[in-house]
């Protein structure tokens, strides 16, 4: 019989080697943060207590060398479990200075890792002892198809999903300038808007592994971001994965200007796109700014129509139900920062009188054209104009009102994160509110969420009381709904001067 020194001796060689065996084989987590999609397992993160969350998953193969300028491709798999506790890299970008520093994004968005292997998503759900099966949905930036990125702290969706249950947030990296709308004569295809489709369709095969509902997919953008989800739903009039949306020249020309200065020549053939191919990243995006040449969308025939006013009239979109707005004072953000780019300073009465016409001409009036034809094809739509004003947003600068991106924060909850010295008013924080939920009912019952919530349906008829004003003066926390008529009829007035504004507005830069 074993002395009791002989068995302690024992005790302490089975802890030791219960301790060296869970060494070798860890015990898996059971908090739901470490799942399996179709290309491997995913380690993510618990960042609250009610909030799971995942970074920098790709979604389609690394863009580059001969898969540059080309459409996305299947993501490979891994041989390991990929860890995803921090954001991918972000696509190469040319920064427009004026309107970041407006806005108070540039040094958010030039601190960020840049590289060509870009195409990675983010996931928030809920933890696993809250339901699951959310709503899906999935947000796309703005950025005039020249920058942008999902690593922006206004895009966090932590605070959506922590605030609401049955709901699940996605963001996504999608190439833009050059890379992603080459406009070249051997690759004319808008490939970043490919990259939508693909991140639509990762997030579709495996967002249930997340705790997500493949079957209530809804997509949703600003600007740019809101013009890719407009042409998803006309390149995929018959598509079946989305069930809501909300939105809001010569091109040879520069792709040869660009490619003659790097070496590539201005022969429009498959050795110039080779060449192309093959220069680093970085030395292509310098060429692209310092020759000052735009790459944005252009009609293909895929992605983007040239005759999409006439589709829209005639009812040739994805008919599910439409979410859309737009800010009451759009035009600010770009007189503003044409103004003090170019003058030092603002000009009295004009940076109103062109900012209201940019608004007129670029938003409203289109929004108002793209509600109607919705409603005349029996589409559910509604319909917003977001007119808050707050210092922590405008940085207390009075020539901005209610801007362009403004609302953005506002949706998802993050306008703390301001990187301007101004704490939000209660209004601010009521409305956000007020929207934040909005969109959460939108997402969960497309068709009839937003009613329930006491949003009425957008109505053909001019009179009727049926457009959401969002944070006016009635009421600063919420909604107060007024006919279309009071906002629309200057767009008969504006048609005749549309193609001079459209000139005005070619020199103030892209819009986002």
């Amino acid at each position: 019989m074993p002395s009791p020194r002989e068995l302690s001796t024992m005790r302490l060689s089975l802890v030791l080697c219960l301790l060296s065996l869970a060494v070798a084989f860890p015990v898996r987590r059971d908090d739901g943060t470490l799942v399996t999609t179709a290309q491997g397992e995913v380690q993510g993160s618990l960042v609250t207590s009610t909030v799971r969350q995942w970074l920098g998953i790709p979604y389609a193969a690394p863009p580059t060398g001969s898969s540059r300028f080309q459409a996305p491709q299947a993501a490979p798999s891994y041989t390991s479990t990929l860890q995803a506790t921090s954001y991918g890299n972000s696509c190469p970008a040319a920064l427009t200075d004026d309107v970041l520093s407006l806005i108070g994004l540039l040094q958010q968005q030039e601190s960020v890792p840049y590289d060509e292997d870009c195409l990675n998503l983010n996931i928030w759900a809920p933890a696993t002892t809250r339901p699951q099966g959310g709503a899906v949905m999935i947000w796309v930036y703005g950025g005039g198809d020249t920058y942008g990125t999902s690593n922006t702290p206004y895009y966090n969706g932590q605070n959506f999903v922590a605030n609401h249950d049955d709901l699940v947030i996605v963001t996504f990296n999608y190439r833009t300038n050059i890379f992603g709308f080459p406009n070249a004569p051997q690759q004319p295809i808008n490939v970043g808007l490919l990259d939508l489709d693909a991140s639509i369709q990762w997030v579709y095969t495996n967002i249930a592994a997340f705790g997500g509902d493949p079957n209530r997919i809804t997509i949703f953008g600003e600007s740019a971001g809101a013009l890719a989800v407009d042409a998803y739903a006309f390149s995929h009039p018959s598509a079946t994965i989305v069930k809501g949306a909300t939105s809001p020249s010569d091109t040879d020309s520069a792709w040869n200007t660009v490619a003659n200065a790097i070496g590539c020549g201005t022969t429009d053939n498959a050795a110039q796109l080779t060449c192309m191919q093959a220069v680093p990243w970085q030395t292509l995006l310098d060429t692209v700014v310092s020759s000052d040449e735009s790459f944005t969308a252009s009609p293909d025939g895929q992605t983007i129509f040239s005759d999409v006013s006439s589709r829209s009239s005639n009812g040739e979109f994805l008919k599910v139900p439409f979410l859309l707005g737009n800010n009451a004072n759009e035009g600010d953000i770009f007189v503003v920062a044409f103004e003090e780019g170019d003058f030092g300073t603002t000009i009295p009465l004009a940076t109103t009188a062109l900012s209201d016409a940019v608004t007129e001409v670029v938003f409203t009036c289109p929004a108002s054209k793209a509600a109607g034809d919705r409603v005349s094809a029996g589409v559910p739509t509604w319909r917003y104009k977001f007119e808050g004003v707050y210092p922590d947003s405008t940085d207390n600068n009075s020539d901005l009102r209610a801007f362009h991106t403004v609302e953005v924060p506002m949706v998802f909850g993050t306008y703390s994160l301001s990187p301007f010295p101004y704490a939000p008013t209660s209004s601010e924080i009521a409305l956000s509110a007020w929207m934040q939920s909005a969109w959460v009912a939108f997402a969960q019952n497309p068709a009839s969420g937003l009613t329930a919530y006491g949003w009425p349906k957008y109505s053909s008829n001019p009179l009727s009381k049926t457009l959401a004003e969002l944070g006016n003066s009635d009421n600063p926390g919420g909604a107060t709904y007024s006919a279309p008529l009071g906002n629309d009829a200057i767009c008969v007035a504006v048609t005749p001067i549309t193609p001079y504004v459209l000139d005005v507005i070619g020199d103030l830069g892209s819009i986002f």
